[in-house]
């Protein structure tokens, strides 16, 4: 009797110590953490500001001219036969001297030339010397011409130069095909000893 009673204790035991293990799914409990203790929270990363976008310090004088007073810079568009003005024999519009470019002397030009003509043109800094010379060989600045000055850049063609303005004097921006020059097809360029910064003048 007292072996069949220790056998159902034991069997109890076994049944009690079973559902324990399948009421926890066989996991360990975790610890509880002490309420006390405060909780640690990782920094939160520091806001970086970004930079302002530094001022352009480009200064637009019109459609065709920009520059850079800290650097000595100017930017200039050069349109061969901007509109009809002269028959389309014009640089930005201007034809016979009636636009003057001025920049002082030694700025450094960077110009862009645009063939906007059905026929060929170019471009080149020649003295202000009448009558001009019938096919223009060599610019009265270093650099200061566009590709195939004789031939001219057909329609749509693009060329761009640079060149330091100087020595100071007055100058012209005149096209290199034969009989365009004669026939209206230059504007005033002045390297200014006196200029602080580039001006575009028109009549």
């Amino acid at each position: 009797m007292q072996a069949i009673r220790a056998t159902v204790v034991g069997a109890a035991l076994l049944v009690s110590t079973a559902i324990g293990a399948q009421g926890s799914g066989g996991v360990t409990p975790k610890k509880h953490v002490n309420a006390s203790r405060p909780a640690t929270h990782a920094p939160k990363p520091a806001t970086v500001a970004a930079a302002p976008a530094a001022p352009s310090s480009d200064v637009t004088v019109n459609e065709f001219m920009s520059y850079d007073a800290a650097a000595k810079t100017v930017k200039l568009k050069l349109n061969a036969a901007h509109g009809s003005n002269n028959g389309g024999m014009n640089f930005n519009g201007g034809f016979s001297g009636n636009a003057t470019i001025t920049v002082p002397v030694g700025w450094s030009v960077s110009w862009l030339f645009t063939n906007e003509d059905a026929i060929p043109h170019s471009a080149i800094v020649l003295p202000n010397k009448m009558p001009f010379p019938a096919q223009p060989q060599d610019p009265a600045i270093p650099r200061a011409y566009t590709a195939d000055v004789g031939g001219g850049l057909s329609t749509g063609k693009t060329d761009a130069t640079t060149f330091k303005a100087s020595p100071a004097g007055d100058y012209v921006i005149a096209c290199g095909v034969p009989g365009h020059a004669p026939s209206g097809m230059w504007i005033r360029f002045t390297v200014s000893a006196d200029a602080k910064v580039p001006a575009y003048a028109t009549k």
